[in-house]
């Protein structure tokens, strides 16, 4: 069992907790440990910066930083306070789709920053408009491509394939 699933999963698979995606979260005040790593107070403040510097130059087209300052961490385990990704189980990419009320994808940071392409759209937004983040970054809107459930289980089968 993975490091976030014993600590924020009570056992169970974290991201099929759905306390794992309370508003709350967002709002709460970082360990120190965290905003030494994160250079940020709260998740709400790393989320906008994050989005700024990771998501907007893919969606734009126009890195804002260099992918060697991105991230403040040099250790893996500071980078998996700053950003992670967990590979999940196509059966439980389902279930996750099913929590949802919204589901948006849109070209990826990490592949536009490493190779400087945003042809392809990997990385999908869950439920995350919620706190009006994309209200801030209104040239996002042309380049997100709001699905239903069913369209984006189609497109995560697809993933699948490709590997």
């Amino acid at each position: 069992m993975c490091e976030f699933c014993t600590e924020h999963g009570e056992g169970k698979k974290w991201y099929l907790q759905m306390k794992n995606y309370a508003e709350e979260l967002l709002h709460e005040e970082l360990s120190a440990s965290q905003k030494d790593t994160v250079g940020a107070a709260k998740r709400y403040e790393w989320t906008n910066r994050f989005w700024e510097n990771f998501v907007m130059p893919a969606i734009t087209g126009a890195p804002s930083v260099t992918p060697d300052k991105l991230f403040a961490a040099t250790t893996v385990e500071g980078r998996l306070v700053e950003h992670f990704g967990q590979v999940l189980p196509i059966e439980d990419v389902e279930r996750v789709i099913d929590m949802v009320d919204s589901i948006m994808r849109m070209p990826c940071g990490c592949r536009f920053l490493a190779i400087g392409k945003t042809d392809k759209r990997y990385c999908f937004g869950l439920g995350v408009d919620k706190w009006a983040i994309l209200g801030k970054f209104p040239d996002a809107a042309s380049s997100l491509e709001v699905l239903d459930k069913e369209q984006a289980k189609k497109i995560m089968h697809q993933y699948d394939k490709e590997g």
